[in-house]
């Protein structure tokens, strides 16, 4: 196993800035764009406090710097295994597109979903938010900073009702799978694999992991 050296440091940060770089410009070649299209053809847009419009920008900004900053990193990590841990994630990629594969539409539905629930609760936010608006704008008795108000306190609730929604389906999943303490045996694929070690030494490393599930499980 390789330790990370004060060059792989250096390098990871390099590519997690790179990525924020890129997540940057993507950014900014959603935002802008957006901003004289709106701009120009909605009215209700058009009248909105500057304030209101840069806090558009900056949702939409923020999130992809931070994503592909992440995203560029995780990559990194990943280019780094090679050999034998290499070939696990691969193994393990491949069982798990395997088992993608074997679900049902609704199951990968809500697979999807319990991956992306942040993102689908803040995707539901904005998208309350842009509804509402559209609804309260068309009353000609409030005033702009009223319309926005009403409008963020419908997105809320509707946010509000995703999360009592996440939440009760992950506390129902929870109560109908069983118990199952997870156990992580890629070490034992790793081992199987590994050309420096000998015959023995395998079976002894799996011994000593054995005794520690075991008594894991005692304590459980």
């Amino acid at each position: 196993m390789k330790l990370a050296t004060a060059d792989d440091f250096r390098a990871y940060n390099d590519a997690t800035i790179n990525g924020g770089i890129r997540g940057t410009a993507l950014g900014f070649g959603l935002a802008i764009p957006a901003y004289f299209i709106l701009n120009k053809r909605v009215a209700a847009y058009r009248n909105l406090p500057a304030p209101l419009k840069a806090l558009g920008g900056v949702m939409i900004v923020v999130p992809c710097i931070s994503i592909s900053a992440e995203k560029a990193g995780e990559a990194f990590t990943r280019a780094q295994y090679t050999g034998v841990a290499k070939r696990e994630l691969d193994r393990e990629a491949m069982l798990e597109a395997e088992r993608w594969e074997r679900m049902s539409f609704v199951d990968k539905m809500g697979d999807w979903a319990g991956r992306h629930k942040y993102q689908l609760i803040g995707g539901g936010w904005v998208a309350g938010l842009g509804l509402a608006w559209g609804i309260v704008a068309r009353n000609k008795f409030q005033t702009t900073s009223q319309k926005i108000v009403q409008a963020r306190m419908w997105a809320q609730a509707l946010t509000v009702g995703l999360l009592f929604a996440t939440s009760y389906t992950a506390f129902s999943q929870a109560a109908e799978e069983p118990r199952v303490p997870h156990e992580d045996h890629t070490w034992r694929a790793i081992l199987e694999q590994d050309p420096h070690l000998s015959a023995d030494e395998k079976r002894r490393l799996s011994e000593i992991q054995d005794s520690v599930s075991k008594r894991q499980k005692e304590i459980a």
